[in-house]
């Protein structure tokens, strides 16, 4: 039988190390994709995540066992980003990534297939901080409405309009490049 979060976390608590190594699994990738999102750079989510779970591990007291131990590690890792941004120089940078398409795919799917990725980086990156939490947190990890205004600390009807205004935002930028 599977534990949950929250009682794996109580294990650490303990001085069960192998709860915490069961966290790391559960999250570590999820977390790094985060990060990613937010800092455009895989070694340096990767470092943010790092320095969360040190964190965890160093002071595991630091855990509010009234929360969701998923709310509460997105949003440490969320402000350990947060962090990073305002300690750059500058947040232009935008690093690329390529993924290989499969050989099958004609040279017009390619070619499509990049030019809407692009669009969809240059959207992404003329979000504002809150719209990109509420994407990524909604979008690509899939949290419901509670968990988004959990983590970003504001109400749930904030996070649906929120969403709202983002989605339209992006339907009229993918419309203004088609």
């Amino acid at each position: 039988m599977s534990q949950t979060d929250e009682q794996l976390y109580q294990a650490l608590l303990q001085g069960n190390q192998q709860s915490f190594s069961n966290l790391y699994h559960r999250y570590f990738d999820k977390l790094c994709w985060f990060a990613q999102q937010f800092l455009y750079s895989k070694q340096e989510a990767e470092d943010i995540v790092q320095e969360v779970f040190t964190k965890i591990i160093e002071q595991p007291h630091h855990f509010d066992a009234n929360q969701k131990f998923s709310t509460w590690v997105f949003t440490l890792t969320a402000n350990r980003c947060k962090n990073r941004l305002k300690q750059q120089s500058t947040q232009n940078s935008l690093i690329t990534q390529h993924t290989s398409l499969d050989q099958s795919v004609n040279a017009n799917i390619e070619l499509d297939a990049k030019l809407l990725k692009a669009q969809i980086r240059e959207i992404f990156a003329s979000l504002n901080e809150k719209e990109k939490k509420l994407f990524v947190l909604k979008f690509e990890q899939h949290l419901s409405t509670k968990e988004t205004s959990e983590i970003l600390n504001i109400p749930e009807g904030s996070v649906k309009s929120g969403l709202f205004y983002l989605l339209k935002k992006i339907k009229e930028k993918l419309n203004y490049h088609g």
